[in-house]
């Protein structure tokens, strides 16, 4: 076991014993870049695919692989440059956003050989500035049949004997300060309306009508009253006093930073981008084990993926992710292999406003999914899903 700098890493992997496994986080893999005429190289990736070559590595298996779903990233190039003999790219949620996503996996996996221009040609749809933005997708029966035939898919139904998930929907009334910020904040939103319907990225503009309904006090420096953070207190006590624990979401670190202030009294553990590596572990540790740490807070995009939190038998949301997957991935922190009963996820919701059109929309009928994966939205889509979200 090697804990130290990447040269420390590279160090190990030059002094190998005659039978091994690595371990190790993809990081890794683009440690050290260095300039070998006009290509770039990892010394890292390198040396694997040298010992690949050599036959001393025949197989490689990358576990959460959708995240290196970008080719033209450092990560990416550093992957996409060791080919090993049996590659096997492992997610629970391959298809986050867009087919854009299956590309690295499948070109890592020998499945795929064209170009990424060519395969974005291919699936894309594209207009917008310079012809340059992705607007629909095209012949996703290819890629369907594709995957029919090169992925092994198991649910958790399927192989695991695991309690239930129960989801219920908390419904909270903003109070008149609150529901003045959001009124203001989604006023200058229609303003601006016309320019939404033809943004690449609308859904990230109304990013400060979402926090009004969280905490005002993001945007106010003299309102900060909060019916979900009123209403998640009280769950919390709930929870905690039949001794059960609970993990709390936000999208946002804004949020959990407020969150954690306001949970202080159960010892909280806190992760968010900003957490390092064996801090974030240590916390993870502190939340399973011990018995005065209540309750476990971060980001979705921190927290929602590759840990263990089967301590806890709530989760709760603040706020929904646009995408049902993250979603799913984050409540899976407590329902996997060691959970002990039944998961309750409960979503906090103001009535009346964007969140109730998310749940509607994200989460009932599956509308984002179709728009974003299914290659459903279009620019008439678009307007018509903007004019709904506002409604």
């Amino acid at each position: 076991m090697v804990e130290g700098t990447s040269k420390d890493k590279l160090d190990d992997l030059m002094n190998l014993p005659p039978h091994f496994f690595i371990i190790t986080n993809i990081e890794t893999l683009r440690a050290m870049p260095t300039k070998k005429g006009n290509k770039i190289v990892f010394p890292i990736a390198e040396r694997i695919q040298k010992l690949c070559d050599m036959g001393e590595i025949g197989m490689i298996a990358f576990d959460e692989a959708h995240k290196a779903k970008n080719p033209t990233s450092q990560q990416g190039k550093a992957l996409l440059s060791i080919k090993p003999k049996y590659a096997i790219p492992m997610s629970g949620t391959f298809l986050v956003n867009s087919p854009l996503d299956l590309y690295v996996p499948l070109k890592w996996a020998g499945f795929e050989q064209h170009s990424f221009y060519q395969y974005k040609q291919h699936y894309c749809v594209m207009g917008g500035f310079n012809n340059q933005e992705v607007i629909s997708y095209k012949n996703l029966d290819e890629i369907r049949a594709l995957l029919d035939k090169v992925m092994l898919r198991r649910t958790k139904d399927e192989v695991l004997d695991l309690p239930p998930k129960i989801h219920t929907v908390e419904y909270v009334d903003m109070n008149k300060e609150q529901k003045m910020i959001y009124d203001e904040v989604k006023k200058e939103v229609k303003s601006n309306i016309d320019k939404l319907r033809i943004s690449n990225d609308p859904l990230s503009q109304m990013i400060r009508l979402r926090q009004a309904t969280g905490y005002p006090g993001i945007l106010s420096s003299t309102i900060t009253q909060s019916a979900k953070m009123d209403r998640m207190e009280e769950l919390i006590e709930e929870i905690t006093s039949v001794g059960q624990k609970a993990i709390v979401y936000s999208q946002w670190e804004q949020m959990t930073a407020i969150i954690k202030q306001k949970l202080k009294r159960y010892n909280p553990a806190y992760i968010t981008g900003d957490v390092k590596a064996d801090v974030r572990m240590q916390e993870v540790e502190r939340f399973q084990n011990d018995p005065t740490c209540k309750v476990i807070i971060g980001t979705i995009g921190a927290m929602g993926t590759g840990l263990t939190l089967t301590a806890a038998s709530n989760v709760i949301f603040i706020d929904d992710p646009w995408n049902r997957a993250l979603k799913d991935q984050a409540e899976d922190r407590a329902h996997r292999i060691g959970t002990k009963g039944t998961v309750r996820v409960i979503t906090i919701v103001c009535k009346d406003t964007i969140d109730e059109r998310i749940l509607d929309l994200v989460y009932r009928k599956g509308k984002m999914a179709d728009m974003l994966i299914d290659g459903k939205f279009e620019v008439k889509n678009k307007a018509a899903f903007i004019d709904y979200l506002l409604s």
